[in-house]
């Protein structure tokens, strides 16, 4: 099982860091720009060398702009514990086989079967739905993520766009075992409201 943080904040990532809990850091330039953080290579160098300073075993990166390949060279480039987050298009399947690194690579923005099903043909080390925001449109979200899990053999299915711990609790249900976690959840996923009481119980117990 693995689980990857998904946020842009340094307090999160510096708070679960000790938990063991997170193995990775997932980033794009959506959660940098609601940070306030300059979408550029710079700032991916600098969250690159961080997330390694906390421990992380490596951190997702997403292209940007118009040059994807030249972006995605320089994430690669930062060190051998970058992952390069490709987009699930045509031109993102053309940049994979491009840069020939399956291994250190993530489709992300996969939206059907047939998109998990291009990932593992590619042979990519993850492909990363998008479960909330299909929840959310017309299409089944269920019978969808189903399909990845029989279609997405050797790819490992990147959970994402989670919108409560409701669906966290409920994708590990049916199964899934590899999750980007929004910082948002972090409270709601490190406490439970009846495992505080008990801890209080106890402590009640020991000083009487």
């Amino acid at each position: 099982m693995e689980w990857l943080l998904d946020s842009a904040k340094l307090e999160d990532w510096k708070r679960v860091s000790p938990t063991g809990l997170f193995s990775a850091i997932t980033k794009n330039p959506l959660l940098l720009s609601r940070a306030q953080l300059p979408v550029s290579m710079q700032t991916y160098e600098s969250l690159y060398q961080q997330a390694l300073e906390l421990g992380y075993e490596h951190l997702q990166l997403q292209v940007f702009g118009r040059d994807w390949r030249t972006v995605a060279e320089e994430i690669l480039s930062l060190g051998e514990y970058s992952i390069v987050k490709i987009p699930a298009t045509e031109q993102g399947f053309r940049l994979v086989t491009e840069l020939g690194v399956p291994e250190r690579t993530t489709l992300t923005g996969v939206y059907s079967i047939r998109m998990g099903a291009a990932a593992e043909r590619l042979g990519v080390r993850y492909a990363a739905p998008y479960y909330a925001r299909l929840v959310e449109s017309n299409r089944d979200a269920e019978a969808i993520f189903a399909g990845l899990r029989v279609s997405c053999q050797k790819t490992r299915v990147l959970v994402a766009s989670l919108r409560s711990i409701g669906q966290f609790d409920h994708l590990l249900g049916l199964g899934h075992r590899c999750f980007t976690i929004p910082g948002a959840l972090l409270d709601d996923l490190l406490k439970d409201p009846m495992t505080e009481l008990a801890v209080a119980q106890f402590e009640e117990a020991a000083r009487n």
